[in-house]
């Protein structure tokens, strides 16, 4: 199911893409997704926030990487539904990225963790945490490098984050 919702985004059906995640993510056993109004989201995303606050760089940067097919497969089924709802459902980006983080900080690393710390961490500068969200983004082009088969994206052409300019790590985010 993973790789025929990944099929169908490549070839530009990015509904059927999402529908066809939404129940590989269902059977896998993951709750439905909360649209960013939703207030218990909130309140999830105020407490990973608090727990990232919280967690040296270095124990994030060295989290151990997790080989279990389970996870890699389900962070990759977010990976591409993250894709997908940046362009047809953009308020499904903050549950989808901070579900990818929630299973990094449980889990550990897999490839599709350098996306989750990027993705949300744009949505923790579109909601006006900045310095939090470059420290995602700095972790993001940190972790890219642990594996082959990650893309490495640059959110600061959609984001006010300077990347290239300053490395965000926890000492800013205080």
């Amino acid at each position: 199911m993973a790789v025929t919702a990944k099929c169908l985004h490549h070839v530009g059906l990015l509904k059927e893409s999402m529908e066809s995640s939404l129940n590989t993510l269902h059977n896998l056993g993951e709750q439905p997704l909360r649209d960013i109004s939703d207030d218990t989201l909130h309140t999830d995303m105020k407490t990973m926030n608090e727990i990232m606050r919280n967690t040296p760089d270095d124990y994030i940067l060295n989290l151990h990487e997790n080989k279990a097919k389970k996870m890699t497969i389900t962070m990759k089924i977010y990976s591409n539904l993250c894709h997908v709802v940046h362009l047809i459902n953009p308020s499904l980006v903050g549950a989808v990225s901070l579900r990818m983080v929630e299973l990094t900080m449980n889990n550990g690393l897999v490839s599709s963790s350098p996306l989750a710390f990027a993705y949300y961490g744009e949505v923790l500068v579109a909601t006006g945490s900045v310095k939090e969200g470059c420290r995602l983004g700095t972790y993001h082009r940190m972790c890219h490098q642990f594996f082959d088969d990650v893309e490495l994206i640059w959110l600061n052409h959609t984001t006010s984050c300077p990347f290239q300019q300053h490395t965000y790590l926890q000492e800013d985010w205080r």
